[in-house]
């Protein structure tokens, strides 16, 4: 999108009312404009500046053409909190080096609890590029010590499980002691991370106690093992995820067809093929992506069959 006109103008309104029209206005701000928007972005009320990030970050959701990076990237020095916070959930996406470097900087300066979760969170889609060597090396080391620094005990526990799952991907001895600790520290929150967090690493070695919490009483510990065993692709699971998949719980009913897609294999694939079918439009929904994704993992060239 061009210089905007009137970006004056343009804030009052929003200031006002957050009409998508007016918002789709800040998609792809040239450099020249996101200057001035960062001279005016205080001159709007801290609630319609509120109002506005978050909507960013839902249309940003709904309609993949829209970026809304530059607005971001102010928003991610505004005073208030639920700002940067949302300011942060908009960047999740982001692959630029340059934005996990204001990331990083913000994270040495917040103070926020909130704000500092929705970081160290956000910081797991970098991760991801690191393992694959696609980022430069002062950002890959800056990234890695960023987040091991987020594991020390001392942080709160709402960070401290945001780092682990964002860092589970490098698997090294640090993380797997920190994912073991989690596990077993008796918080239920730092266990439910340690558990998608063995999902992320890729470590078979964690599959005996995934197995287990296939079956445990808390619903929020069968989802996070059912993705994780989506995850280390374990055929070993399938039988118990096939159980999972009428669990009285929904989540849990949708992350045991996903894993099943995940897996794949005869049984997994005739299994998502009679879901796929199901008078329940929630399970048919969930079969039929998990469906697709077994099918493309074989033959990415041939069409789905229902």
């Amino acid at each position: 999108m061009g210089e905007i006109p009137d970006l004056q103008k343009l804030l009052a309104r929003l200031s006002e009312q957050t009409r998508a029209s007016d918002i789709a206005q800040l998609s792809d701000l040239p450099r020249t404009t996101a200057r001035t928007l960062r001279q005016l972005w205080l001159t709007v009320p801290v609630a319609s500046r509120r109002r506005i990030v978050r909507e960013m970050v839902e249309l940003s959701e709904l309609n993949l053409s829209l970026n809304f990076r530059q607005v971001f990237l102010i928003a991610l020095d505004d005073p208030d909190t639920q700002v940067r916070q949302s300011a942060v959930e908009g960047l999740w996406e982001e692959d630029d080096p340059a934005v996990l470097r204001r990331l990083l900087a913000r994270l040495t300066v917040e103070t926020e609890i909130p704000v500092r979760a929705a970081l160290a969170q956000a910081l797991g889609r970098f991760t991801e590029l690191d393992v694959l060597g696609r980022l430069p090396q002062q950002e890959s080391e800056g990234l890695r010590t960023a987040l091991l620094a987020l594991l020390d005990s001392r942080e709160p526990i709402e960070v401290r499980r945001r780092a682990l799952e964002s860092a589970a991907v490098y698997a090294d001895t640090t993380v797997i002691t920190a994912i073991e600790e989690a596990y077993w520290s008796g918080d239920p929150l730092l266990r439910a991370s340690a558990l998608y967090a063995m999902g992320r690493s890729l470590d078979r070695r964690w599959l005996p106690l995934l197995l287990e919490e296939l079956h445990a009483e808390d619903p929020e510990r069968r989802y996070e093992a059912a993705t994780a065993c989506g995850e280390l692709g374990a055929e070993e699971a399938v039988d118990d995820l096939i159980s999972l998949t009428t669990d009285p719980d929904r989540d849990v009913q949708g992350a045991a067809i996903l894993a099943l897609g995940r897996i794949g294999g005869i049984v997994a694939t005739n299994v998502l093929r009679r879901l796929a079918r199901s008078a329940d439009p929630v399970v048919r929904e969930a079969a039929e992506e998990a469906l697709a994704e077994a099918v493309f993992a074989v033959d990415p060239l041939r069409p789905t069959p229902w």
